[in-house]
């Protein structure tokens, strides 16, 4: 008999002292760990819990363990462990799975979960060990890093050019849906390969053209050039191809960014635009030696009908004086349209534009006088307003926009002249109170021959406009205050 109450008391003494090591290793545990029965009541919990749930570990003893679980899960819980106890079939034995906690306070938190089975000598019913992770700031960080991928990829495929992302060596890491589409492939079918050897280079010589290109990106050079390449359809799109590198925060070259633009409409545009203006260019040498060819008899003619008109009465002197003035008239036609035929050779300088407009009313001021005109120039002073032009070719045009405001003004009036300096161009206004321009004639004013004066050309306006684009400006009809034709001559500033 009393050996076995010896042995009893061994076997207490081995069980406080396992039950004392089970607490201490609980306690050690730096995750939070709880056990529970086959019903899903707590039995033990560990002091982690306190600082991953906000419960001590006594108030969660006695507890279901759906108590730290939210919706569904809290619901759904006890209808898996009566699955399990019916079955033996579980999903979760053995296995490390995230799910979504709830904390005392009602926080969500997100939890990495694993649960193993335990049994114990002696008795037929297990106990389950949950060990528990808060995995919260890596979910959160997984998630943004989630969403920061979709977002990279819609605004990457829905770039309209070729885009793609290339590891230094050349490896084809990312593609863009416009790029896939060019050859109808899937990404599977392209990533992960050198980028020369995907079906966008087909031919031998773009593929050393490339590896050359990434070679020289590789060690930090910008690279760009143009280049065709098959179209799934059919045909050949032409593409500017450039490939740039990427530097880390290091300045250490990580990736690789290639990019193609469809330019086969430009290049298109182009080839249309070379033709169009090699036509126009031979319609233009053609009316410039029709022009000259012409003008050399207008001369000769003009000039023997002046020597007959003085051997003839003063009837006939007058006929003739009539076709001499008509015969000047066509002569005059003639050089104008040599002008507007031939290229213009500009010799360029800077040169005060205050100069410019003054020069042209010391010109015009007697011819403003006989007219009744006044000539108003209000900036003259503004010798600081530079402008970038050929001085002969501008003082044409401003004579011919002053003349014809003179011209305009029958009964007398103001003719204004104005600098409005800009950051890159300079305005020279033009404008008078006359009658104005008639809006029939307003769309087609800088066209060649039309005019509002019976004894014009209709050239005029036309070359001014052509001097003025030449010098990378404008002529166009503008608004101003005195309410009636306004002229504005846009010119470059000279070059810092």
């Amino acid at each position: 008999m009393t050996e076995r109450q010896e042995l009893t008391e061994t076997e207490r003494l081995e069980l406080e002292a396992g039950r004392a090591h089970f607490e201490a290793v609980l306690r050690g545990m730096l995750d939070p760990v709880v056990t529970i029965d086959s019903m899903g009541t707590i039995q033990d919990a560990n002091e982690s819990c306190h600082a991953v749930f906000g419960y001590a570990p006594d108030e969660l003893i006695g507890q279901n363990i759906k108590l730290l679980m939210p919706e569904p899960y809290h619901s759904e819980h006890d209808g898996y462990l009566a699955h399990y106890r019916r079955t033996g079939v579980t999903g979760i034995l053995n296995r490390i799975r995230e799910f979504p906690a709830v904390k005392k306070s009602g926080a969500p938190i997100w939890i990495e979960l694993s649960v193993s089975r335990i049994d114990v000598p002696g008795s037929d019913v297990p106990v389950f060990c949950g060990s528990f992770r808060d995995v919260t700031a890596r979910k959160i960080a997984e998630d943004a890093l989630a969403e920061s991928e979709r977002r990279f990829h819609a605004i990457f495929d829905s770039e309209y050019q070729f885009v793609g992302l290339l590891k230094p060596d050349g490896v084809l890491i990312e593609a863009n849906r416009a790029s896939l589409d060019l050859l109808g492939a899937e990404r599977s079918e392209v990533v992960g390969r050198m980028f020369w050897d995907t079906p966008w280079w087909p031919a031998e010589e773009q593929k050393e053209q490339l590896r050359d290109a990434i070679e020289r990106a590789a060690r930090g050079e910008f690279v760009r050039f143009e280049t065709d390449h098959p179209r799934r359809q059919g045909g050949i799109v032409h593409i500017d191809f450039s490939i740039k590198p990427i530097r880390d925060e290091e300045g250490e070259i990580t990736l690789l960014l290639p990019e193609g633009r469809d330019i086969t409409e430009i290049k298109r545009a182009l080839q249309r635009e070379t033709a169009i203006m090699r036509s126009f260019a031979q319609i233009g040498e053609s009316a410039s030696l029709l022009a000259h060819e012409i003008k050399n008899p207008v001369t000769a003619i003009n000039a023997a009908l002046r020597a007959v008109a003085k051997q003839l009465g003063e009837d006939e002197r007058a006929i003739l004086e009539d076709l001499v003035e008509r015969m000047r008239k066509v002569e005059k036609l003639m050089r104008r349209t040599l002008s507007l035929a031939r290229p213009l050779e500009l010799e360029r300088a800077p040169c005060s534009a205050a100069e410019l407009l003054q020069s042209v009313v010391d010109l015009l001021r007697d011819k403003a006088r006989e007219s009744d005109v006044t000539l108003e120039f209000p900036d003259a002073d503004r010798e600081d307003v530079l402008v970038d032009v050929d001085r002969e070719r501008i003082e044409e045009v401003l004579s011919n926009l002053v003349g014809n405001a003179i011209e305009a003004l029958e009964e007398g009036g103001r003719v204004r002249l104005e600098i409005l300096p800009g950051t890159e161009h300079v305005l020279l206004r033009v404008q008078d109170d006359g009658p104005g321009i008639p809006a029939a004639i307003v769309e087609t004013l800088f066209k060649p021959y039309v005019s509002t004066k019976s004894q014009g050309t209709g050239l005029g306006l036309a070359i001014a406009r052509k001097i003025a684009e030449a010098h990378d400006g404008s002529l166009d009809l503008g608004s101003g205050f005195l309410g009636s034709a306004c002229f504005e001559l846009r010119l470059p500033r000279p070059r810092a």
